[in-house]
């Protein structure tokens, strides 16, 4: 049975303050803002033959004109996330030339217990 985060990990995003949308802004309009994806969910351990362990990961990209903006939301986001006891397994800072805008990628990663319904590390 497959498992996942992304109703907590939205309400987590939405309570930063920030606009929150899913995938990828739709022009610098909605900047600045913070989307996000499942971009992982696979079984990571059995017992019985059952899947008893799900990985999930959420990809997040926070965007904004400066990159000390998009500093400050990475710290709100990072809070959020790890509330929920995912760990960050990557950050990096990249800048979109044709709009100008600079944003900060990062993965989050957790293993859930299915039996227990919680995250389990």
């Amino acid at each position: 049975m497959m498992d996942s985060l992304q109703p907590e990990v939205y309400t987590a995003l939405s309570g930063t303050g920030y606009t929150v949308l899913y995938l990828y802004p739709q022009g610098a309009a909605n900047v600045p803002c913070v989307t996000w994806f499942e971009s992982n969910n696979r079984e990571y351990g059995q017992a019985d033959g059952d899947e008893f362990i799900t990985e999930v990961e959420y990809t997040i990209d926070v965007w904004a004109m400066t990159p000390e903006a998009t500093a400050t939301m990475a710290v709100a986001v990072d809070t959020a996330l790890s509330a929920l006891r995912l760990k960050r397994t990557f950050s990096h800072d990249l800048y979109e030339t044709d709009t100008r805008v600079h944003r900060k990628n990062m993965r989050y990663r957790a293993l859930i217990r299915l039996d227990e319904q919680r995250i389990y590390q």
